[in-house]
C-alpha cells in the first residue's frame, strides 16, 4: 500500500461541471461496491444540468484530486445538499462518499468527509445526516468520527416512497 498523501499531493476542491464524468464513474463503482449495479440512473449530462446549470443546484460535490504521478487525477467524491430539520433547524445531507478502491486507507476519505463537515458547519447547519449499508466497513470510520448510528440509539426507520408507489400516490384524489 502506497504511504497516505502528504498534504501537497491531494487538494479537496468543489467539483467543476467537467469533472462530471470522473464521478459518474465513480458512482457506479460505489453501487458494484453495494453490491447494486443496475442501481444507478443518472447520466453525465443529468448530473452536469442538476448540479451546474439549475439555480440553486439540486447538490453540491467536492473532489478529491491528486498530484502524484500514476494516478487519475480525481480519486473520490463527496456528494451533499442542503436539507432542514423542523427540530434544529439548518441541516446537510450527505449522499454519497466515495474513494475509488486504489486510493482507500490513504487518507482521501477523512479529508473528503472532514471538508464536507467544515461546509455543513461553515454555513449553519446543525448537523450532517447521512446512511451508510449495514455491513459497509466505513461506519467504523464514521462511529469513530463521532457519528451515531439513529437506528440503534433513536429507532428512527428510514424509509422512501419512489416508482410507482410515487406515482400511484400523487394521482390519488384529495380526500
Amino acid at each position: 500500500m502506497a504511504p497516505k498523501y502528504k498534504d501537497d499531493e491531494i487538494r479537496i476542491r468543489p467539483a467543476r461541471k467537467e469533472d462530471m464524468q470522473a464521478v459518474a464513474e465513480m458512482i457506479q463503482e460505489l453501487a458494484d461496491f453495494e453490491k447494486m449495479p443496475k442501481g444507478p440512473k443518472m447520466t453525465v449530462a443529468e448530473l452536469q444540468r442538476d448540479g451546474f446549470e439549475r439555480q440553486p443546484p439540486s447538490f453540491q460535490c467536492k473532489v478529491a484530486e491528486v498530484q502524484r504521478p500514476g494516478t487519475a487525477p480525481v480519486v473520490g467524491y463527496a456528494l451533499y445538499f442542503p436539507t432542514y430539520s423542523t427540530w434544529e433547524g439548518r441541516s446537510m445531507m450527505l449522499e454519497d462518499l466515495y474513494v475509488r478502491t486504489s486510493q482507500r486507507r490513504l487518507g482521501v476519505g477523512k479529508r473528503l468527509f472532514k471538508a464536507v463537515a467544515n461546509e455543513a458547519s461553515s454555513t449553519g447547519c446543525t448537523r450532517l445526516d447521512f446512511h451508510v449499508l449495514e455491513w459497509n466497513p466505513a461506519r467504523t470510520f464514521y462511529e469513530n468520527k463521532g457519528a451515531i448510528n439513529l437506528t440503534n440509539k433513536e429507532q428512527w426507520c428510514y424509509y422512501r416512497l419512489g416508482g410507482d408507489a410515487l406515482k400511484k400516490l400523487s394521482l390519488e384524489p384529495a380526500e
